[in-house]
C-alpha cells in the first residue's frame, strides 16, 4: 500500500483535474488529445490516466493566459446578452458587416469591446430621435401616415442612417407638429368617435362622406373633426334609441336560424315589437321578442330536441332537421306557446338511423384513405351481392379478385381511388344484373349486345372491357375470343394552345410587378399565379401540382411576412435559393399515377416569378394553418380575377396546356435533326411516364405553326456547366470558342489575389488539370460531328450518368477510373448547377479528414481532393457568376472553417476560394 502511494505521489485522475480546472472530464481529455498534457499515461486499465502535476500547472498557466487575451473581446451570448436581442442577429449583423472586426477562437466569433461600442453607436443607439412606427404609436396614426407626412415635408429634419432603420424623425419636429395639430374645444377625432359610437373608424368616415354630420372640419391632411354636439345628437337619435333591437341578420344569429325564418317569422306577426326604420336599416326586432323564442318547450317523453338529436347522431343541427323534413318517419313539428313551430325528434327514428349507419363502411384511418381502405370497402358494399346473385357466384369471386388487385396495386390519392371503388362495385352490379350466366360462358355477340346497351354508362362499359381482358388472360375455355375497346375519339382530347396563346400565358405570368400586390391581398390568386407557372414549365397533372408542391423554409431569407414583398422584390440570387429547395424536396416524391419519382424544372425566365409566387402562397399557408399550398386549386379552381387583365386567357384548362407544353417540347426536339425515339423519351421525362406509349396520347402531330424558336428556347433550358462541356456545344454548332490557353489565362487571373506561397502550391495542380483538358479537348475535336452530337443528346437525355449525383459522364460507361469513389475533379464530369449543393457537405469532410490525418499520404491526398473541388467552384463561378453560386454554397464559412483548422494544427498551406474580379 505505501508504495502505490509513493508511485502516484505528484499524480492525478481525470476527476481531479477536472473539478481543479472547473471543466468536464471529456474536456481533460480533449487536453490529452491535443497535447496539451503531454506526459499523461495509464498504469493499469482499470485505473485509467494518471498525468503529473506538473503538465496541470502548465496547463493551468496558459489557460489563464488565454483568458486574459480575451478578457478585451466579447462573445456572441455576451453581446446579445447587452443587446437584450437574440444570437442570430448578432452573427448577421457580424456577417453583413455591421460588426466590422472580429476573429474567431474555436469556431466561436469574438468582438473586441470597442468594436462593439462602435457597432451600438452607429447602428443601436438613435439619440432623441423615433422611428417611423415609434412616431406612429406615438401620434395614434398608421406608419403609413408618418411616411406621408415625411414625403410632405412636414418632418423636415427626417433622415435615413441606413437602409434597415429606415428614416429617423428627431423628437424636436414630433413635438413641434404636435403643437400643430392640437385638436381645438368642442370637436373630437375619427378614432375617438369610432370608439365612442362603437364602431369601425371608417364607418365614422362613411357616415361624413354621406352628410350625416354637420359640424365638421378638415384636420391633418384628409383626416376629420366632429363636433361633440353632433356626435351626441346622432347616438341619441341613431343608436340610443335601438340599442335595445336587433336588426334581422343578428337576430337570426341569436335564435340560430336562418334570416329568412326571421322574415317569415315578421310576415306571420309572430314578433309584436318591432321598428321599421328605413330601408338601409330594415326591421329591427325587440330583444324581448328573441328572449321568448329561448323559453324552454315542454318535449314529450321519447322524443328530443334537434340540438340533443343532433348530439345522439354526432351531427349538425341543420343536417338533423334535413333528416326530420326528409327522412324520418315519427317525428313532427311541435308549436311553442308564441306560436312558432319547431321540430322535435323521435327515439325511434334515432335508433333506425343509427342501425342504418352501422351498416355503412368506415375508414381504419380518418385522416388518410388508403388503398387498404378501397379493397375493404369494396368488399363490405359488395358481401351482399353474392347471396343475391347465387347461381353467379363464380363471376363474383373472379370480378371481386380483378377488383381487389387493380385497387391494391392503384397510386392514385384518395378523391380518385373513392371514385375507382365507387365504379368498380358499380360495375359488379351491372354485370351480374344484366347476365344470365357467368363471364366466360358469354359470346362476343353477347358481348357486343352489352357494349352497344345506350342505358349503361361509359365508365360501366370501361371497367366491363377491363375485366374481359383480365378473364382472357386468367380463365381457360373462354367462350368469346376478340379483344375489345372502346371508342373515345373526343376531339377536345386533342386540343393544344395555339403558339401565341401560349406566349400570351409565359408573359402573362412574367409580369411580377403586376401580380404580387393582388396575390398578397388573396390567397386564391396567389395560388392560381404558381398553378399556372407551374404549367409552363413542368407537364405535371394538375393533382400532382396541388399534392406535390412542398413546403418551403425561408431560413436563409429575410423574409417574414407580407411586407417584405411591399418594400422589395426577390433577387435572382434570392430564387434561386427558393428553387433548390424545392428541387430537393420535390426529388423525393412519388407522383400517384405512375409512381416515378418527381421531376422539377424551373427555367432562368420563370425563377423570379415562380420563387414570388411560391413564397407568398406559403405566407398564405403559415397564416391560414393548412397542409397543403394549393388548398383553393383543389377545392374551387382556378381565381378567374387571375386574368382579368387578359380575358382571353381565363379559360385556363390544365389537361390542354400539358399537352400544349409537351408538343411544343416533342416538336422542338424532333424538329432539331433529332429522331422520333428521342422526342418521345424527351417528353416521356418531362411528363413523369414510366412508358414512352402512354405520353404519345399528349402530342398532337401537326405541323408547327409559326416559329418554335423562341418559346422553345424558353421550355428547354438547360442548367449543365463545365469547359469541355461548353466546348462539345461550340464545336458542334461551329461557334467561336476559347481556346484552352484563353480559358488558361482566365483561371489564371483568378489567382493573382492569392499569396505567392498560394499560387505556388496550385502550380503543379494546374498543369496537371490543364494537360488533362488538353489530352481531352484534343480526343473531342477529333470526334464525327455525328460522334459529338449523339454525346451531346445523351448527356442533355441524361443518359451518360456519373458516379456522382446531379452530373453527367463523357466516358460513360468505360470509367478512367473505376476505384475511385467520386467524380469531383475528374477531367470527364460534366456537372450541373444542382450538384453544388452536395459540394459543401464533401468540403466539409475533407477538411474534417485533413484535420485527422495521421499520415503525410493521407494529408497529401486530402489536399488534392480539396483543391479538385474548390477548383469545380472556380468554374462555376466563371460561367455563372460569384452572387449565383454563393445560393448554393457558404464559401466564406468553408473558407473560416478552413482556416480555423489548417491553423490549429499548425499548417502553412492556406486554400482558398478565388474573388470575383
Amino acid at each position: 500500500m505505501d508504495k502505490r502511494k509513493k508511485n502516484n505521489s505528484g499524480l492525478l485522475n481525470l476527476r481531479q483535474i477536472a473539478n481543479r480546472l472547473c471543466v468536464s472530464t471529456g474536456t481533460v481529455q480533449k487536453y490529452i488529445r491535443n497535447g496539451q498534457l503531454p506526459n499523461a499515461f495509464i498504469p493499469a486499465r482499470q485505473l485509467g490516466y494518471r498525468i503529473p502535476l506538473s503538465d496541470v500547472e502548465q496547463l493551468e498557466q496558459k489557460i489563464k493566459k488565454d483568458r486574459s487575451k480575451n478578457e478585451e473581446y466579447l462573445s456572441v451570448s455576451e453581446m446579445a446578452t447587452i443587446l437584450n436581442c437574440s444570437e442570430t442577429s448578432i452573427r448577421y449583423a457580424i456577417r453583413n458587416g455591421k460588426i466590422k472586426n472580429y476573429r474567431l477562437h474555436n469556431k466561436m466569433y469574438l468582438v473586441r469591446r470597442s468594436d462593439f461600442q462602435n457597432y451600438i453607436q452607429e447602428y443601436v443607439e438613435r439619440k432623441d430621435c423615433l422611428s417611423l412606427q415609434e412616431v406612429a404609436d406615438r401620434l395614434d396614426v398608421s406608419k403609413a401616415t408618418v411616411g406621408n407626412y415625411v414625403r410632405d415635408n412636414i418632418f423636415s429634419n427626417a433622415f435615413i442612417r441606413n437602409r434597415t432603420e429606415g428614416y429617423l424623425i428627431p423628437l424636436s419636429d414630433i413635438e413641434n407638429f404636435e403643437s400643430k395639430v392640437k385638436i381645438p374645444d368642442g370637436f373630437i377625432a375619427v378614432k375617438e368617435i369610432a370608439v365612442y359610437l362603437n364602431c369601425h373608424p371608417e364607418s365614422v368616415r362613411e357616415l361624413i362622406r354621406k352628410g350625416e354630420f354637420k359640424s365638421v372640419k378638415k384636420h391633418l391632411g384628409d383626416s376629420y373633426l366632429v363636433s361633440v354636439q353632433e356626435i351626441e345628437r346622432y347616438y341619441e337619435q341613431e343608436i340610443n334609441q335601438t340599442k335595445d333591437y336587433l336588426n334581422i341578420t343578428h337576430a337570426a344569429e341569436f335564435l340560430s336560424c336562418h334570416k329568412d325564418t326571421i322574415r317569415t317569422y315578421l310576415k306571420k306577426g309572430v314578433f309584436k315589437n318591432y321598428l321599421y326604420r328605413n330601408k338601409r336599416e330594415g326591421y329591427l326586432i325587440h330583444k324581448n321578442d328573441l328572449l321568448r323564442f329561448k323559453e324552454p318547450l315542454i318535449i314529450p317523453e321519447g322524443f328530443n330536441t334537434p340540438e340533443d338529436a343532433a348530439k345522439k347522431l354526432d351531427l349538425s343541427v341543420g343536417q338533423v332537421l334535413n333528416l326530420a323534413r326528409n327522412k324520418f318517419i315519427s317525428s313532427y313539428k311541435l308549436k311553442k306557446n308564441n306560436g312558432a313551430e319547431t321540430w322535435i325528434v323521435s327515439e325511434e327514428d334515432i335508433f333506425m338511423y343509427k342501425k342504418v349507419k352501422d351498416q355503412k363502411f368506415t375508414p381504419e384511418n380518418a385522416v388518410e384513405y388508403s388503398t387498404l381502405d378501397a379493397v375493404n370497402k369494396f368488399k363490405f358494399e359488395t358481401k351482399n351481392l353474392i347471396v343475391q346473385f347465387s347461381d353467379k357466384s363464380k363471376t363474383h369471386r373472379l370480378f371481386s379478385k380483378y377488383a381487389i388487385s387493380k385497387l391494391s396495386n392503384s397510386n392514385a390519392r384518395e378523391e380518385t381511388l373513392k371514385k375507382k371503388v365507387a365504379y368498380y362495385i358499380k360495375t359488379l352490379e351491372v354485370i351480374l344484373q344484366r347476365l344470365d350466366k357467368n363471364v366466360y360462358d358469354l359470346s362476343d355477340k353477347e358481348i357486343r349486345d352489352i357494349l352497344n346497351d345506350s342505358t349503361i354508362v361509359e365508365y360501366v362499359k370501361q371497367y366491363f372491357i377491363g375485366f374481359l381482358q383480365y378473364c382472357s388472360d386468367n380463365i381457360e375455355n373462354c367462350k368469346f375470343k376478340n379483344d375489345y375497346s372502346t371508342n373515345r375519339n373526343n376531339q377536345s382530347e386533342k386540343e393544344i394552345y395555339s403558339l401565341n396563346t401560349f406566349k400570351e400565358y409565359f408573359e402573362h405570368v412574367r409580369d411580377v410587378d403586376l401580380h404580387t400586390k393582388k396575390a398578397i391581398k388573396l390567397k386564391t390568386y396567389a395560388q392560381t399565379w404558381l398553378y399556372v407557372i407551374m404549367h409552363l414549365m413542368n407537364a405535371w397533372r394538375s393533382g400532382d401540382i396541388v399534392y406535390g408542391l412542398p413546403q418551403i423554409e425561408f431560413d436563409e431569407l429575410d423574409i417574414n411576412d407580407f411586407n417584405y414583398f411591399k418594400d422589395h422584390k426577390l433577387t435572382r440570387e434570392q430564387s434561386q435559393v427558393i428553387i433548390n429547395q424545392v428541387h430537393l424536396k420535390v426529388g423525393k416524391i412519388k407522383f400517384s399515377k405512375t409512381g416515378a419519382l418527381g421531376q422539377f424544372l424551373c427555367i432562368d425566365s420563370l425563377a423570379i416569378p415562380f420563387a414570388t409566387a411560391i413564397s407568398i402562397v406559403e405566407l398564405h399557408r403559415r397564416k391560414a394553418d393548412e397542409r397543403l399550398m394549393l388548398t383553393s386549386i383543389r377545392s374551387s379552381g382556378i381565381n378567374k380575377r387571375f386574368f382579368e387583365e387578359k380575358r382571353e386567357l381565363e379559360y385556363f384548362d390544365s389537361l390542354k396546356m400539358n399537352r400544349t407544353l409537351i408538343t411544343y417540347f416533342f416538336h422542338h426536339v424532333s424538329q432539331s435533326e433529332g429522331d422520333a425515339h428521342l422526342s418521345y423519351e424527351a417528353s416521356q421525362i418531362l411528363r413523369s411516364h414510366i412508358n414512352e406509349d402512354t405520353t404519345m396520347v399528349y402530342i398532337k402531330f401537326s405541323s408547327a405553326e409559326d416559329s418554335l424558336d423562341e418559346i422553345s428556347f424558353n421550355i428547354c433550358e438547360r442548367g449543365h456547366f463545365g469547359w469541355v462541356f461548353n466546348s462539345m456545344i461550340n464545336l458542334f454548332f461551329d461557334q467561336k470558342h476559347q481556346t484552352i490557353q484563353e480559358r488558361t489565362k482566365i483561371i489564371q487571373a483568378f489567382q493573382e489575389n492569392y499569396t505567392i506561397p498560394a499560387i505556388e502550391t496550385y502550380a503543379s495542380f494546374l498543369l496537371v488539370e490543364r494537360n488533362q483538358k488538353e489530352s481531352l479537348a484534343l480526343k473531342i475535336a477529333k470526334m464525327s460531328k455525328d460522334e459529338l452530337k449523339n454525346v451531346i443528346t445523351k448527356i442533355f437525355r441524361g443518359e451518360m450518368p456519373a458516379k456522382t449525383e446531379l452530373a453527367q459522364c463523357l466516358s460513360h460507361p468505360n470509367c478512367p477510373y473505376p476505384t475511385s469513389k467520386t467524380c469531383i475533379g475528374c477531367e470527364y464530369l460534366v456537372p450541373t448547377e444542382y450538384l453544388l449543393i452536395s459540394v459543401t457537405e464533401q468540403i466539409k469532410t475533407t477538411m474534417l479528414n485533413l484535420y485527422n490525418a495521421q499520415t503525410a499520404r493521407i494529408r497529401e491526398r486530402e489536399i488534392y481532393f480539396l483543391k479538385k473541388l474548390f477548383f469545380l467552384i472556380n468554374q462555376a463561378i466563371i460561367e455563372k457568376g460569384k452572387e449565383y453560386v454563393d445560393t448554393f454554397i457558404d464559401r466564406n464559412q468553408l473558407k473560416d472553417l478552413f482556416i480555423a483548422l489548417t491553423e490549429y494544427k499548425g499548417e502553412e498551406i492556406v486554400i482558398d476560394t478565388p474573388k470575383k474580379n
